[in-house]
């Protein structure tokens, strides 16, 4: 009998050691499929073999929910909630982008998702998940504000999936057409309603960036936030502690949609003053016709003004210790930690904000990948950072992932890629995270953009390393 069973075990452990891509993909590439081929078959590990080729298409397989190439338009869920966020719709996308001008349809894909998300920023540039559809979503309770005419109003709409203002939600935007812009040098994207999405994300910049004594004096606040739940998932009086004008941005949730000890976050931050900066260069050297020109040329001064005073604030405030902190408040108050979302401390070289050999972000990062980080977790399956939006011990896949994407060290990489191919609990897919003594201890089987980014570190280390995607991996 335990002979039976054990023989059971090992036939389903190597029927799960497959492809386990649907029969019926919602989007197919041709370069994309010849990609997994090509790489794929130089891998002889199983785990590894079989990761990749699953998680390498999850978003094209089973997140464009809605496509239109005439238009174009695509919503592009994150998985198993079927919202758009503007975040993992630009990072689900992202992993794709060094093959648009490759594949017409990928290139039309993308410059849908461009669409649909300056549409998003229209609608309400403080909300960070949209419904395809008006519908009500489960968070239509939130108390959320704006002030419309002196007057604090209920903002929450049956446009939105969610309402928590996040600056890496409105640079993710600007990331994808950069990125997209640059991959094809397409100026279609960049047209008047284009340019007015950039407009109202400059806006909403500055007024997060201004000071809040008069915004106390009245309590008309631009953005409040409250939800009855758990303490990471709601804003103190809705608004949060007061902070000191700096020249850094307020947000009041992070990466993880979790909310912010201290408003001025340094990974958000970062991220935005680079991307500005890449925004500014985009349309300075697009070209356009005449009048386009015209309407960009204040915007562009505005990204290059806004992007350096961010960049001169992070120095002045963000740094303690010879590395970057996580939040300060301008007045003194600090938070050292990491997280496994992007953006990150430990992502900051990917946006372009620093670069990798910078003695401060080496600094930074060792301390971020090491119990000075309270986020850090070391098992006996693997090490790395997590966050508290899952909480204590749970290591989240995007973050060992992350540390490959920011080291050129063979055997880091080596580590990394061991790391994630071993702890997928035997399910061929990245996770939101696991449990650092039993992957199969897990949360979220379905995970776009974790997906994604693995595909991206197999990309980077083909490149670089192409040997390491021969090796056995136990």
């Amino acid at each position: 009998m335990n002979f039976i069973i054990i023989v059971s075990l090992l036939i389903s452990n190597l029927l799960a050691q497959s492809n386990q891509r649907p029969a019926q993909k919602k989007f197919e590439s041709e370069i994309i499929e010849k990609t997994i081929t090509r790489i794929s078959n130089k891998m002889k590990d199983n785990k590894l073999k079989y990761t990749f080729i699953n998680s390498f298409p999850n978003t094209l397989d089973t997140t464009v929910t809605n496509y239109d190439p005439n238009i174009p338009d695509a919503f592009v869920i994150t998985g198993d909630i079927t919202a758009m966020w503007l975040r993992d719709s630009t990072n689900q996308l992202w992993t794709y982008m060094e093959f648009v001008n490759k594949d017409s349809k990928l290139q039309h894909l993308v410059k849908g998702a461009i669409t649909r998300q300056i549409n998003q920023v229209l609608i309400d540039p403080y909300a960070n998940a949209f419904n395809y559809q008006k519908k009500q979503s489960e968070w239509s309770s939130d108390n959320t504000t704006r002030c419309f005419l002196g007057v604090n109003v209920h903002a929450m709409s049956e446009h939105l999936h969610e309402r928590k203002f996040e600056i890496d939600s409105l640079v993710a935007v600007l990331r994808l057409s950069y990125g997209y812009y640059k991959e094809t040098n397409d100026t279609s994207i960049i047209n008047f309603k284009y340019l007015k999405a950039v407009q109202r994300i400059l806006r909403t910049f500055r007024d997060q960036q201004a000071d809040q004594t008069e915004q106390f004096k009245t309590f008309r606040f631009p953005y409040t936030f409250q939800r009855n739940g758990r303490s990471t998932d709601t804003v103190i009086n809705g608004i949060g502690e007061p902070l000191k004008r700096t020249g850094l941005l307020r947000t009041f949730f992070r990466a993880s949609d979790d909310s912010t000890i201290y408003q001025f976050n340094i990974p958000e931050n970062a991220m935005a003053s680079a991307i500005l900066k890449q925004t500014a260069e985009m349309l300075s050297e697009a070209q356009l016709t005449w009048s386009l020109r015209k309407a960009a040329e204040p915007l562009i001064q505005e990204a290059i003004a806004l992007s350096s005073e961010i960049k001169d604030a992070i120095y002045k405030y963000g740094i303690k210790d010879g590395a970057f902190v996580y939040e300060v408040d301008g007045m003194g108050k600090q938070v050292f930690m990491d997280d496994s979302n992007q953006p990150s401390l430990l992502s900051l070289p990917i946006y372009g904000f620093i670069e990798i050999d910078d003695p401060l972000y080496q600094a930074t990062r060792k301390k971020a990948l090491s119990s000075a980080n309270p986020y850090y977790f070391v098992g006996t399956a693997a090490k790395g950072i997590g966050g508290p939006h899952i909480g204590a011990n749970y290591i989240w896949p995007m973050a060992i992932v992350t540390q490959g994407l920011t080291t050129n060290d063979k055997q880091e990489l080596r580590e990394c890629l061991r790391m994630l191919v071993t702890t997928t609990g035997n399910k061929w897919f990245m996770h939101e995270s696991f449990f650092k003594d039993n992957p199969s201890s897990f949360t979220r089987s379905w995970f776009a953009w974790a997906n994604g980014l693995f595909g991206e570190l197999v990309l980077k280390i083909d490149k670089e390393y192409p040997e390491l995607l021969e090796e056995e991996y136990a």
